[in-house]
């Protein structure tokens, strides 16, 4: 911008009274310039935004048109609904609470018409879940501070109750008379904990409350279709138990049950025999406890894990011939012990003879023993294999169960071998076999120190090797060598779950939660494909031809050690899988088109394997891998962050 002046600007020029009044008035210039350019501005930005109110207009006239428009809108009712319908969670999922957020409520709040679809699908509104919060007691405040405290937690507990009954009392009015799915946690732990005078409040809120929930819920039995009860805290024989009255009905209280799983948790329920380290064993509270809410005449799916009392056969009225799913194992009892629903051989037998249809079944298998904290070795622990399952006596007939095809077996105090002989099982395609013995820590013999020991997998692979496709495996410390023999026998198998490392790999040294390689399994899996030109050909050898599935990592807290696998031996796997499953490959030789992956790492990661994949040609379509590499390591730090445990944030 041009100015007379402008060879002074930026300098100590001092101008004379006569310049003074020329640069004045080139100011007061340009000042009515700027003016003149305000004006302008103000009025394109108001054209700007008169232009802006304009496309506004426009989107929300078009946006509420092509809602009219919209496909959904053209959907009749029952479309729609089976559209609501499929939008609900499972029922033990946070989404499933019966709250504002519910995809139920959601729904009936988008519109007059969904609303008025929502009410009338009844089964919208047919799962209800209860989970109450756990009461935690302590009989150590001190006394002028413990009745305050208390009667604050009770109120507490009181809203929390009235909040679900209010919630539920909705949701079965809306469900009309369709079938219920049932799901409830909660424990009377407060009114079956330490009995002193300070606690009485709160007790008989608890009890109150309880009591409450259980009479709402036992007024719609008749509608109980699924149920699915995890209590805790209660004994079979109190008579002040209020969640007890729900196992308590009788087969004409629940005509249309078809599923239930219980899990009971009460104070007294050690029953197995005590080992020497263990304490007294406590009394019973479970002999001769009928839970008539399983003896319906339409249960065709059972799943029980509760003190082994509870679980005689003689007690069990239950339509075993109609159930079609049967599983009975144990729980967490205390810390790291298990007892409760261990079975022999034989009593495993008897009631799976008592269920001819049985198509899935998941039982826990033991001696009787308990499964003790790593202390001092107990007399029974040697260095030999671990004892085995009371064996099936020789004159019993053999179990033939036509349909079942799949089979879980949990070994949590010994070996089945015996169990796979005395069964018939021509169906059988899913085996799953997982074992709670393991090496222990540093200073203990492994489980399987001998590597010539046999695994109890062997004799059901032998059994039933030629049908099963799908094997799922966890028994740390197993020879690998015996494990790859059982492989060799399982021609069809397409999905391979190894959960545990092998005592090949297992270094008595290393401290817990080290981690250990096992590649050579891998090269067992791998094909090597010959290409001359003329012809392509797969090495003889190869283990799992029809191989789909494979998972193999196990990064679980109850296995001290990992295992892992390098990142150059999980591509040459991958690459020769690809290679082999070519239709250029002779059918003959051909392996199947694997389909997902899961491993674990010994090292960061380095190699981005699917896009090394992609980059040698390989199609990945329909492919999925999972990897988990090793945290990186943390820089050292002199200020440690508190760690807040969980009870600490617990709502009571």
């Amino acid at each position: 911008m041009e100015s007379p002046f402008s060879e002074y600007l930026d300098s100590g020029y001092s101008p004379s009274e006569a310049e003074i009044q020329l640069i004045k008035a080139f100011i007061q210039q340009k000042l009515d310039v700027m003016r003149s350019i305000d004006t302008e501005i103000k009025d394109v930005e108001d054209s700007l935004a008169s232009l802006k109110a304009r496309r506004k207009a426009n989107k929300i006239f078009i946006r509420k048109h092509q809602a009219l428009i919209a496909p959904i809108k053209l959907l009749p009712p029952d479309i729609l609904s089976t559209v609501f319908l499929a939008c609900l969670p499972n029922i033990e999922s946070m989404e499933a609470a019966m709250t504002p957020n519910h995809p139920a409520v959601v729904i009936s709040h988008a519109c007059r018409q969904w609303r008025q679809l929502a009410f009338d699908t009844p089964l919208l509104w047919s799962r209800i879940q209860l989970v109450l919060p756990n009461v935690n007691c302590d009989p150590y405040f001190p006394p002028d501070e413990a009745e305050r405290v208390n009667g604050e937690t009770a109120v507490l507990f009181d809203s929390v109750v009235q909040r679900l009954f209010d919630a539920t009392t909705i949701w079965l009015n809306r469900s009309k008379g369709c079938p219920l799915s049932i799901f409830m946690e909660a424990s009377e732990s407060a009114a079956g904990g330490f009995i002193t005078s300070h606690l009485k409040i709160l007790e008989g809120s608890v009890l109150v409350g309880l009591g409450k929930l259980v009479s709402l819920l036992l007024s719609e039995s008749k509608r109980w279709e699924q149920v699915r009860f995890k209590l805790s805290a209660i004994v079979g024989n109190d008579s002040k138990s209020q969640l007890s009255r729900l196992l308590f009905l009788t087969p004409q209280d629940v005509p249309i049950l078809r599923k239930v799983s219980v899990v009971i948790s009460p104070l007294e329920v050690l029953e197995a025999p005590i080992i020497p380290f263990a304490g007294p064993e406590p009394k019973n509270s479970w002999y001769g406890i009928a839970m008539g809410t399983l003896h319906g005449q339409a249960l065709r799916s059972l799943t029980l894990a509760c003190p082994k009392a509870a679980t005689k056969s003689k007690v069990l009225q239950v339509n075993w011939s109609g159930l079609t799913e049967l599983s009975l194992r144990p729980y967490m009892w205390g810390s790291a012990r298990k007892g409760g629903t261990h079975l022999t051989a034989d009593e495993a037998l008897d009631f799976l003879r008592l269920c001819p249809n049985l198509k899935r079944c998941n039982l826990a298998i033991g001696n009787g023993s308990l499964v003790p904290d790593w202390g001092t070795p107990p007399s029974w622990y040697s260095s030999t294999t671990p004892p085995a399952v009371a064996p099936v006596q020789v004159d019993r007939p053999v179990c033939r169960l036509p349909h079942l095809h799949s089979l879980i077996l949990r070994e949590d105090s010994g070996r089945t071998d015996s169990l796979a002989s005395a069964l018939d099982l021509p169906s059988l395609r899913s085996f799953t076999q997982i074992s709670s013995a393991h090496p222990p820590p540093v200073g203990f013999p492994p489980s399987y120190s001998n590597p010539e020991a046999a695994i109890p997998l062997v004799e059901w692979v032998q059994q039933f090797g030629h049908t099963i496709t799908s094997i799922d495996f966890k028994h740390a410390g197993a020879p690998q060598h015996t494990f790859e023999k059982c492989l060799e026998d399982l021609p069809n198998l397409i999905s391979l779950t190894i959960r545990s490392p092998f005592s090949a790999n297992w270094d008595m040294n290393s401290p817990w939660g080290s981690a250990s390689g096992c590649d050579s399994l891998l090269k067992r899996l791998t094909p090597e494909v010959i290409d001359d030109g003329d012809f392509v050909t797969v090495t003889p050898g190869l283990l799992c031809p029809k191989l789909e599935d494979l998972a193999l990592s196990c990064f679980s807290p109850s296995v001290p050690v990992q295992l892992v696998f390098d990142e150059a031996d999980v591509l040459e796997f991958l690459i020769g899988r690809a290679k082999a499953s070519l239709e250029t490959v002779p059918e003959v030789s051909r392996v199947s088109k694997l389909r997902y992956i899961s491993v674990a790492f010994a090292t960061p990661k380095v190699v981005d394997i699917e896009q090394e994949l992609s980059r040698r040609g390989f199609n990945l379509e329909g492919f999925a891998g999972e990897w988990d590499y090793p945290d990186p390591p943390r820089p050292h730090s002199y200020l440690q962050t508190p760690q807040i445990s969980d009870f600490a944030m617990d709502e009571f």
